[in-house]
């Protein structure tokens, strides 16, 4: 088509200058198959302009659309692992009470054992004394 329109364009526009072109009328007619051809070309150019629009804006849809996954998935692996944080440090501060809990036990075991050693060594030490007294 391109070739084609090419082709008349320029027999158009030699015709239009030839010296055989004597009338007026065969001049005009020239031109009007001109305009006609240039017409045709224009509307050729209107309708790919037209194509890549429609293509562009197809494009940018489907690459709207991927970004909407993305942000989406990622949304939700960002509240997944949100999730798995709170819970980590929930579990971790259980788990900080019951060693607090053990260690305020042992404590208190080892005060309590510490006055029984005391006793006891007061109790031997008055057993040595009266052992050693008599």
């Amino acid at each position: 088509s391109g070739r084609r329109s090419c082709f008349l364009q320029l027999r158009a526009m030699a015709d239009a200058q030839s010296p055989m072109a004597s009338g007026i009328t065969a001049k005009v007619a020239s031109l009007e198959d001109l305009a006609s051809i240039q017409n045709e070309e224009l509307n050729a150019q209107r309708q790919e302009i037209e194509r890549l629009r429609a293509e562009q804006a197809n494009i940018e849809q489907h690459f709207q659309a991927q970004l909407q996954d993305l942000k989406q998935s990622m949304l939700g692996d960002v509240q997944r692992m949100q999730e798995e944080v709170k819970k980590h440090f929930a579990e971790q501060k259980a788990e900080n009470g019951r060693l607090l809990q053990q260690i305020t036990t042992l404590k208190g075991e080892k005060t309590a054992m510490t006055i029984q050693i005391s006793h006891l060594q007061r109790r031997l030490q008055k057993l040595e004394e009266h052992v050693g007294g008599t």
